[in-house]
């Protein structure tokens, strides 16, 4: 019998192979399989908002961020050990810089002093950003790869401190990495940019997904979302009901899920979408996650 719902308010799904782990407003963790069965229970392990996460291998990465405190950590969890309840908020106001607290049950983590973003899975590494430092790869057990300044776009200069890069893919190409403005660059192995650009959207970028011989999907913050086939296209632009908030790939389909409403863009290009009563955060199988913390079924 499938749980009718998970307890808290999730933000987010990261999938696996067969392991999807849930991310709360509250830095709440719950893993699911792909019948939606729990995979242990529902933890805590650090006191603090998770802004960012992966699964890498049979590792899930996260990046929390307490700005009031200014503190923040990214650590790694084995996907197939349990998980537990880690300090309070009061604890890590009371603590000393010589005691840092650490997230509960990882198997690494690091005190940061500048905010990680776009962790992302490339090739079974992490590749993310960090402000006004650069980007960075490093591999599963956290010892860097390379290191790489942060791209620059002229055509989006004068917000640049507004941008900032939202996500990494491994693509044919190289590796592909977004921003927030429509920016775009290709990276080589090694960390060295052989490609960039920028792309004229109505909207700003959220998020992004790659199909190889179908395409690029971009997720837009608004009432649109672009479609692509290569880098160097003009964005085919679509206009839906509410943001986009998970996207898969589906016999050729793109199927997603969002603001009060679900959708699907055929093959043929047309789209169908039906409307929800709360939004959809994620997307496992033919079900949705909604902001209320429960499961429903797909409505397209």
């Amino acid at each position: 019998m499938k749980d009718s719902g998970i307890g808290f308010a999730p933000i987010k799904i990261d999938s696996g192979e067969s392991v999807h782990v849930i991310s709360g407003v509250s830095g709440q963790l719950l893993k699911v399989d792909t019948q939606l069965n729990r995979l242990g229970e529902v933890s805590q392990p650090f006191p603090a908002l998770i802004t960012s996460s992966t699964i890498v291998k049979e590792k899930w990465i996260g990046v929390w961020i307490e700005r009031d405190l200014r503190q923040a950590r990214m650590a790694a969890f084995e996907l197939n050990g349990e998980w537990g309840n880690g300090d309070s908020k009061a604890d890590l106001r009371n603590k000393k810089l010589d005691s840092a607290l650490h997230p509960s049950s990882s198997i690494w983590s690091q005190i940061l002093d500048s905010e990680p973003t776009a962790l992302s899975n490339v090739d079974d590494s992490i590749c993310f950003s960090a402000i006004n430092r650069g980007i960075y790869r490093i591999d599963d057990e956290s010892k860097e790869i390379w290191r790489a300044e942060i791209p620059e776009w002229k055509e989006v200069s004068k917000i640049k401190s507004l941008d900032e890069i939202i996500g990494f893919l491994n693509t044919e190409e190289g590796i592909v990495l977004f921003s927030k403005a429509g920016g775009f660059a290709v990276i080589d192995g090694v960390g060295n940019i052989i490609k960039k650009g920028v792309l004229k959207l109505p909207e700003v970028i959220t998020g992004f997904l790659h199909k190889k011989g179908k395409g690029w999907f971009i997720k837009l913050n608004g009432k649109y979302f672009a479609t692509l086939s290569k880098l160097t296209d003009a964005p085919k632009i679509y206009k839906i009901l509410g943001p986009v908030y998970d996207v898969k790939s589906v016999q050729g389909d793109w199927i997603w899920t969002g603001w009060r409403h679900d959708g699907r863009l055929n093959k043929d290009g047309t789209i169908k979408m039906n409307s929800r009563e709360n939004i959809g955060i994620g997307i496992v199988g033919e079900n949705v996650l909604t902001n209320d913390g429960k499961w429903e079924k797909l409505t397209i």
